[in-house]
């Protein structure tokens, strides 16, 4: 009877209903594990075996979330956009600080080896530009809002123009993508201090 009971009981708990807090958690690894695996590897080499193993969950899972892989890329690239180190850089330190901070924290070693969660614009640029229109268009919105938040920095004087925060976003941007293929470290750490710089002088308008 005991044995019976027990039973019973397993077999209600396994067939109750995941809770909204589980669920959500479970999407949340998924994308975590789809952000550092796509930014590692690219989209095609991928597998979403290979992003369920990471994540620490069975394939099947995988569905009761996204319809496809392409709506788990999007969904990465917003959520690496969020947690990159151009969102660190500016978490409760917008203060006359913040640029040197966005600069140095963007631009460096640590971000180009991916010590933290990488920024997608540099990550995957030219692995976006083979992907469907809903990919390529968070992407485009990604990088709408790097600009606008390089419009929340304290500038010594006037705001830059829209052409100058385009330019240096680009530069940023290329010089992380670049320093990732580049096999010598004493170039790159030239290349990022240049970036820097140059930066610094474009946004400050001091050339």
């Amino acid at each position: 009877m005991l044995n019976m009971i027990n039973n019973i009981f397993n077999i209600l708990i396994i067939s109750m209903p995941y809770t909204s807090t589980h669920k959500r958690q479970t999407r949340k690894k998924i994308i975590q594990s789809a952000s550092k695996l796509f930014s590692q590897k690219g989209f095609d080499q991928v597998s979403i075996n290979d992003l369920m193993t990471d994540a620490g969950l069975t394939r099947g899972a995988f569905y009761n979330h996204f319809n496809d892989k392409s709506s788990l890329y999007s969904e990465a690239i917003i959520y690496a956009a969020l947690k990159s180190p151009l969102r660190e850089s500016f978490r409760g330190r917008e203060s006359d600080d913040s640029l040197q901070a966005l600069l140095d924290g963007y631009l460096s070693q640590g971000h180009v080896r991916q010590e933290s969660i990488p920024c997608p614009l540099a990550f995957l640029v030219t692995d976006v530009s083979h992907r469907n229109p809903q990919v390529r268009s968070t992407y485009t919105q990604v990088y709408r809002n790097m600009i606008k938040l390089l419009t929340r920095l304290n500038f010594e004087k006037a705001l830059p123009s829209r052409e100058t925060l385009m330019a240096v976003t680009a530069m940023m941007v290329g010089a992380v993508a670049m320093s990732r293929a580049l096999d010598d470290e004493t170039i790159v750490d030239e290349l990022l201090a240049a970036c820097r710089t140059a930066g610094a002088t474009m946004l400050e308008g001091n050339s």
